[in-house]
């Protein structure tokens, strides 16, 4: 009997599911999840209002957009030579690897992509027409814009060193008002202020995540802000980013911004957030240029986003329940 191993069963991908979880980076959902769940909690505290159904419709299209962005990330950067420049395996930069590998043939990840983005842009125009929200169309604009302009061609924002605001601007403000909007039929101050800091911490994920690929954005012109500054100031940006996030946090309880008396002070849980900020600048400031060693601060900064924006949800429920 021959113990020659079969060839094909070598090169054998993923499963098919986990193939295309991993493609649309379904794990880094926690972008929509967070902004569109806090402005569900804050219509229901401010306007007194919340339905169930639109609520999940809201959270479907906004996880669609996010995956279209996700891939025309990847396809694009595929496209520009720089996945192919990356020579280090952390698993939080360096794109999904799915098309350098070759389990995902371009035409048809392209093809996906479009998909998503044309179901989450009709979900958009159905909310726009049926529950009659004319002034979603300007934020959805700017969301589905920014997700192919992000790096397609010619815009490549990220290329242009805005890349980063884009993203804080898109999973913050954007996601947070379309959400209260949605449910309210109408703007308010509070889900704008509180979505400063989710936009902040979001940004602080896409950040620390360029570090590492520092030389491979380099090597194909990609000018991320994170090169621009290069390493020293660029960790200044992102301590200045956690550290803001909190302070706001702190203000807007201080301040009654929200609810009157102890409902305030409930948002305040958030702070519970506060090691896995600090395990974050530690490893970062000790690390900056190790693509390997910088990981636990990776996985550490997105811990941060979802820990604060969960807690944050929980705060103002409670909040909101204590105020009823």
């Amino acid at each position: 009997m021959s113990s020659t191993t079969n060839p094909t069963a070598q090169m054998k991908g993923p499963p098919f599911l986990a193939l295309w979880l991993r493609t649309m980076r379904v794990p880094f959902l926690q972008a929509t999840f967070v902004p569109v769940v806090l402005g569900g909690v804050i219509a229901f505290q401010v306007a007194h209002v919340f339905n169930f159904a639109t609520f999940l419709l809201t959270l479907l299209g906004a996880s669609l957009i996010q995956i279209a962005t996700n891939m025309f990330n990847d396809y694009f950067d595929f496209r520009s030579g720089n996945d192919l420049q990356v020579k280090h395996q952390n698993p939080f930069a360096g794109g999904g690897r799915i098309l350098t590998a070759g389990l995902v043939k371009p035409s048809t990840h392209l093809l996906v992509a479009t998909t998503c983005l044309v179901l989450g842009s009709l979900i958009g125009l159905y909310f726009i027409f049926a529950l009659s929200l004319p002034y979603l169309f300007l934020l959805g604009l700017i969301g589905v814009i920014s997700t192919y302009a992000y790096v397609g061609p010619p815009f490549r924002l990220a290329y242009r060193g805005v890349g980063e605001l884009i993203v804080g601007l898109n999973f913050g403000p954007v996601m947070t008002l379309g959400a209260y909007y949605v449910q309210a039929h109408s703007f308010a101050i509070e889900p704008l202020l509180l979505s400063i800091p989710v936009g902040l911490l979001i940004a602080a994920v896409l950040w620390i995540n360029e570090f590492p690929d520092m030389d491979a954005d380099s090597a194909v012109g990609k000018k991320t802000l994170v090169l621009r500054l290069g390493y020293a100031k660029s960790i200044s940006v992102y301590v200045g980013m956690v550290v803001t996030a909190y302070l706001l946090i702190i203000v807007y309880a201080l301040l009654e911004i929200f609810s009157p008396g102890i409902t305030s002070l409930t948002s305040l849980i958030a702070l519970l957030s506060l090691p896995f900020a600090l395990k974050a600048i530690k490893i970062l400031r000790a690390n900056y240029k190790d693509p390997h060693a910088i990981i636990p601060a990776n996985a550490n900064t997105i811990f941060l986003h979802l820990s604060f924006g969960v807690l944050a949800i929980l705060g103002f429920a409670l909040g909101a329940a204590l105020g009823l």
